[in-house]
């Protein structure tokens, strides 16, 4: 944490003293070897006897896998295609559990995953199908498959607003103290529905700009994104 707060500081102190929430959340969560996401300490598992800070779906039941493996195996078949391209897979649990249920509907395997200790992880727990399973670490221009990402967006960085009954501000970090706390400076960026007063939300705008390439990417095939969230209705 030492380390992190020291780079965390040093980029403060390069834009002026403060940083919009993204790029701070950017460094907290995927700095190499320091971020949450990039370090060696064990997050995914079952809590808490695995030591792990959280759970998802996949390592909780099988059933989450052989679900999704039905919509998958169905979007192959229709699509003529034989690839899954997998955005952070964890563990690898989700990928073994596709892997299992699709069986020879799947040629190749492709995961893309900026963590390396995660990519150590899901490649002792992958070992059974061998080369089947391969390693990207960026999408090409052009492919097809079907894309599956369990809980992706919702760790990329976002910005945030918050809205005084007037105007939006964005929420940036400035140091404080020994810590960081936060600092709003107007912004031109509105948000996508209107806000009641007082509200503080995200935009998400490289979450949009990952769909997007995607989407233009795909020739063929299908994309599925799961997620949580609130609905519209909660605004």
């Amino acid at each position: 944490m030492n380390a992190l707060s020291t780079l965390i500081q040093q980029a403060l102190d390069e834009a002026g003293g403060w940083l919009p929430f993204d790029r701070f959340m950017a460094l907290a969560l995927y700095a190499p070897d320091l971020g949450y996401y990039s370090n060696t300490r064990q997050k995914f598992g079952l809590m808490p006897t695995s030591g792990s800070d959280f759970v998802t779906a996949p390592e909780l039941s099988p059933l989450f896998g052989k679900a999704l493996a039905n919509q998958v195996g169905q979007a192959l078949a229709a699509t003529g295609t034989r690839e899954v391209w997998e955005f952070g897979a964890g563990t690898g649990a989700l990928a073994a559990q596709l892997l299992e249920a699709l069986g020879d509907a799947v040629e190749r395997y492709r995961i893309v995953d900026l963590s390396g200790t995660l990519r150590a992880r899901q490649a002792e727990r992958l070992a059974p199908w061998g080369a089947k399973v391969e390693w990207m670490d960026s999408l090409p221009e052009h492919f097809s498959g079907v894309v599956v990402g369990n809980e992706v967006l919702d760790a990329m960085p976002v910005q945030l607003l918050y809205f005084d009954g007037e105007r939006c501000w964005e929420r940036g970090v400035v140091c404080s103290g020994e810590g960081f706390s936060w600092a709003d400076r107007p912004t031109e960026a509105r948000p996508p529905l209107p806000l009641a007063p007082g509200t503080v939300t995200e935009i998400h705008a490289q979450g949009e700009a990952f769909v997007r390439t995607l989407a233009a990417g795909l020739q063929r095939g299908a994309i599925f994104l799961i997620d949580y969230g609130f609905p519209e209705a909660e605004y």
